[in-house]
């Protein structure tokens, strides 16, 4: 149903759900630089979802370390599509050998929040950047 490409930091499809990611989350591509800087440490891949044409979804997968990855910047125009991107980011950290996948949401944010619930996550310590943050809650999934 979705055509999945993996593609480069700039490709123009990328940058522009990365726009609509930022407005969703009430933000601008320009209160969000350090998103945009491109030099993400331990960035392994970039996906962009594609359906009738249209680049619908998109996400990240980062090291995290040597068994974990993180999910990054997830975001999907219609139904199903987050659900299509989660499934290749994990299935793409399987086969490349990691053992768990790690991801973020802002407290605030219950969409996204229950979305990583329902798909297996569990709340797990804090991490990385998010060891100090009282607004971002970490979660982790086994890859079995």
């Amino acid at each position: 149903m979705y055509r999945m490409t993996e593609v480069e930091l700039t490709d123009p499809a990328l940058i522009t759900l990365f726009g609509k990611l930022a407005d969703s989350l009430g933000h601008s591509l320009d209160e969000e630089p350090e998103k945009l800087s491109f030099n993400e440490a331990g960035l392994l891949l970039a996906v962009v979802a594609w359906h009738d044409g249209h680049a619908v979804g998109c996400g990240l997968l980062r090291r995290e370390d040597g068994n974990r990855v993180e999910i990054k910047r997830m975001y999907s125009s219609q139904p199903g599509v987050g659900s299509a991107v989660l499934q290749y980011l994990e299935q793409k950290a399987r086969s490349d050998g990691f053992k768990t996948v790690l991801a973020t949401a802002r407290i605030i944010n219950s969409k996204a929040l229950n979305f990583y619930l329902h798909k297996g996550f569990k709340k797990c310590p804090s991490y990385g950047k998010y060891r100090y943050s009282s607004q971002t809650f970490c979660m982790e999934k086994p890859l079995d």
